[in-house]
């Protein structure tokens, strides 16, 4: 029975990707691994899902360094987004697509119920899906408000392997622990843009709102299944100017960037921060096409960015479309 309760625990953490507590200085030890609650569970368990296929970056790398964690992130999206024209409306319609994934390794060090330190290597993948449907209100010439609401359906699959020291104490049957669920998000986003131009050089201005909801399903252990709020906000500024360079008689642009992404709700624990700021540079191959009013490019490009916050930090390179 001990055995079992155990890894149902382990199973939890898993999911929950928790670090440890740490006690103050006076402090024997750490809290033992049963201190972790099925309330911090249900905050937890699907962060990384929630941080992957939330808005921010095409493609990064993050490392985080706590005093007992250590990780190795990488996200990633491929897709578009595109106004379409709502006849006898003063508003457009507007609608997007994109896959969505992610990687996260994780090494955390807990102490087990009996004293003894154990170390626990996590790692996660996560595959999604995501389609957005909305309406775009133009305010003024350079302004306007966007609301849409988008369904994100997610596969999340996880891989633990435990401590020798854990496996010796508690006589569990293996060191390794495979699970995996099902997601689905329902996210409602409020986007205002500004957008003006200024000679040859333009001036793009973004905050967004995000509220989701996701409800995540395990065949592994029933306790897993999952039903979670949170919210998050967004805001970039990007400066854009001329280059002399062409291609197929269409002007590449030269740009620099910075986005800020807060997790607001997310607690910190669940992945090592709760907020990040990338910072680069980039260049736009201009297309402006439209075919059919449903799908719209303005430009095709490259960029690459640092990131940084408190206990983070990495780098985002890669192709972008917007």
């Amino acid at each position: 029975m001990k055995a079992v309760v155990t890894i149902n625990l382990l199973l939890l953490i898993l999911h929950a990707s928790i670090t440890p507590v740490e006690a103050a200085s006076s402090s024997p030890r750490l809290p033992g691994l049963s201190t972790i609650s099925e309330a911090d569970i249900r905050e937890y368990a699907i962060a990384f899902v929630n941080m992957s296929t939330s808005p921010g970056l095409e493609g990064a790398t993050l490392t985080v360094d706590n005093d007992r964690r250590q990780s190795d992130q990488w996200r990633s999206s491929l897709g578009f987004n595109a106004e379409f024209t709502l006849k006898n409306h003063i508003f457009n319609g507007y609608w997007g697509m994109a896959i969505v994934g992610g990687r996260l390794e994780d090494t955390i060090e807990l102490i087990a119920d009996n004293g003894k330190p154990v170390a626990l290597d996590i790692t996660r993948d996560v595959v999604g899906l995501r389609g957005s449907l909305g309406l775009s209100f133009p305010i003024d010439k350079y302004f306007k408000l966007r609301p849409f609401m988008s369904l994100i359906l997610s596969h999340l699959q996880s891989d633990l392997i435990l401590d020798d020291q854990l496996v010796q104490d508690y006589n569990l049957p293996t060191n390794r622990i495979k699970a995996t669920a099902e997601m689905w998000s329902g996210v409602g986003t409020l986007e205002a843009l500004y957008n003006r131009w200024y000679g040859n050089y333009q001036l793009e201005v973004s905050a967004q709102y995000q509220l989701n909801y996701t409800d995540s399903f395990s065949e592994d252990n029933p306790i897993l299944d999952t039903q979670v709020w949170n919210d998050a906000a967004q805001f970039n500024v990007m400066f854009t100017g001329p280059t002399r360079l062409s291609s197929a008689g269409r002007p590449w642009r030269w740009n620099t960037y910075a986005n800020y992404v807060n997790f607001l709700s997310t607690n910190k624990t669940a992945l090592g921060y709760d907020s990040y700021l990338e910072v680069g540079v980039g260049l736009d191959w201009e297309m402006n096409i439209k075919p059919l009013d449903w799908f719209g490019w303005q430009y095709l490009g490259i960029k690459a960015g640092v990131i940084g916050g408190e206990n983070i930090e990495g780098y985002s390179v890669g192709l972008t479309a917007r």
